[in-house]
């Protein structure tokens, strides 16, 4: 045998090897990509939309601590992202559906943010999500936001009005006038956040009782707030503070509105937790809770609480979870439950979750 033929079959047996090593490379990717999700392929399908690996990732990595200083399991935490991850692009489905957009101003506040290359080490160093994701979650996050205030500014009053009652139990009154008031705060706190001794409070009171009589003596009540509230958030609008019946407000200065009649000033100081105020009633308007900013964005919001109960939405178990755990080994070292929905197994482990059938399809 010359050393020609000898070469060649030295030749074949490498050629064989490789062979074997391409195809076990093959198998292997084949396996971990049955079970491993690739790079942002959707993780989630419903009518309209999806949830993508890198959309769920910058959720992960954002919400993931926040959820675990808040007492959950680290074995719910992935199920309540994936939640919140679902329901946002459900939400900016509907509000793309209903043409909104993003504003010019919005778009270039977060464009700004981005271009800010100490903010965006910032995520580099703590993060190992996309950053392009990021921004465009940004955008979403303007979006449903803006979709939410068209819908609360163009509810109608019958529907809100309906939610407002249903916070009520039946029979309990409900009062839905708005309360035009304002007031003028002296503080029990001093400039430094500190309590003010019992000797302090008593001149902090003839104070007080000197400002409410030159307020009853006709005294711009505006004027006299911008210079001696220490409420800053409403002084320098001449202490107006619009409120509902609602126990939003603190008791005492509910109680004291109820009494008092358009125009008048509350003939004695009103004391509560933050100090004495001096109220004046400027206006009552009926059913002005209607139209409360507050309460038409509570409504709009309450419109998507159930929306993963209510719409379909499908996802490989199997795949959700051997995705996390690229994420965080450690995800579900916590899991003691056997029958967790999200157990690796063998065979189709697609789910459909929610609609009229909300049974699991296996």
């Amino acid at each position: 045998m010359n050393s020609k033929t000898r070469k060649l079959k030295a030749g074949n047996e490498s050629s064989v090897i490789i062979a074997i090593l391409a195809i076990l490379l093959i198998l292997v990717a084949a396996i971990v990509g049955a079970v491993v999700l690739k790079d942002n392929k959707a993780l989630v399908k419903f009518d309209g939309g999806k949830v993508t690996t890198k959309e769920y990732q910058v959720y992960y990595e954002m919400f993931s601590q926040y959820l675990q200083s808040y007492g959950y399991a680290s074995s719910q935490i992935p199920d309540e992202i994936l939640n919140k991850a679902i329901s946002d692009k459900m939400i900016l489905a509907d509000a793309k559906k209903a043409g909104v957009k993003i504003s010019k101003e919005d778009k270039e506040e977060v464009d700004k943010m981005f271009k800010d290359k100490e903010y965006i080490e910032f995520f580099k160093e703590n993060y190992d999500f996309n950053i392009d994701t990021l921004r465009q979650i940004y955008y979403n996050d303007y979006i449903i936001s803006a979709y939410i205030e068209k819908l609360a500014t163009e509810a109608e009053s019958s529907k809100v009005e309906e939610y407002i009652r249903a916070k009520y139990q039946e029979g309990q009154e409900v009062d839905m006038n708005e309360y035009d008031t304002s007031h003028i705060l002296l503080s029990f706190t001093d400039a430094n956040g500190n309590k003010l001794t019992d000797d302090q409070k008593a001149e902090l009171k003839t104070k007080a009782e000197d400002i409410l009589k030159r307020a009853k003596d006709g005294e711009d009540f505006g004027e006299l707030a911008k210079a001696n509230s220490a409420d800053t958030a409403t002084a320098q609008n001449g202490g107006q503070y619009l409120m509902y019946m609602d126990n939003n407000t603190v008791d005492e200065y509910e109680d004291a509105v109820k009494k008092m009649k358009v125009g008048e000033i509350y003939p004695e100081l009103v004391e509560t937790t933050y100090g004495y105020h001096i109220i004046k009633l400027n206006a009552k308007n009926e059913n002005g809770r209607l139209n409360s900013e507050i309460e038409r964005q509570e409504y709009a919001n309450s419109l998507f609480n159930n929306i993963i109960e209510e719409r379909e939405y499908t996802y490989d178990k199997e795949k959700f979870k051997a995705f996390v755990l690229t994420l965080n080994p450690d995800a579900y070292k916590d899991d003691t439950n056997q029958n967790n929905q999200y157990s690796v197994g063998s065979g189709d482990n697609t789910i459909t979750i929610g609609g009229e059938d909300t049974g699991a399809e296996q």
